[in-house]
């Protein structure tokens, strides 16, 4: 069972945000529409390009338009850590330092009855697209 828990966990941690600033094109439509400044259904390198710079210079910890292994660490390490208090945040109920398996499986059995839109136990493509877990993620640790 201990494994299934941390595996679970794993998979949690796996499917956040990511952490590094590396450039990226977008694999979905949602990113490729918001990088798409003139609506033409595609991105050019001129739409594209200011992104990647300001992504990468949000490391440059001292303004100097250089970014060094040790400023990237620095911008890992505060990313990280912020990470590591949201995940607390919404699965360590009790607010003692540590997740146990009923809490864990209080937040994905409230996440899956949020998502099963027509309480039909299941939960199909169409409730997994209009299912916001940023939202249910608010109301869930807004009521603890």
């Amino acid at each position: 069972m201990k494994n299934g828990f941390f595996g679970a966990v794993a998979l949690f941690l796996i499917t956040g945000p990511t952490l590094a600033n590396e450039p990226y094109l977008p694999r979905n439509e949602k990113a490729l529409q918001r990088l798409d400044a003139n609506k033409d259904g595609r991105i050019s390198l001129d739409e594209v390009k200011p992104r990647m710079d300001k992504r990468l210079m949000l490391a440059d910890g001292d303004g100097d338009k250089l970014v060094t292994s040790a400023e990237i660490d620095a911008m890992l390490q505060k990313r990280l850590e912020k990470r590591r208090t949201r995940i607390m945040e919404l699965l360590d109920g009790n607010r003692d330092g540590a997740i146990t398996q009923v809490e864990f499986d209080r937040v994905v059995e409230d996440m899956f009855d949020k998502a099963d839109a027509d309480n039909n136990g299941g939960v199909d493509l169409a409730e997994l697209r209009g299912f916001k877990r940023g939202d249910w993620r608010k109301s869930y640790v807004g009521t603890k």
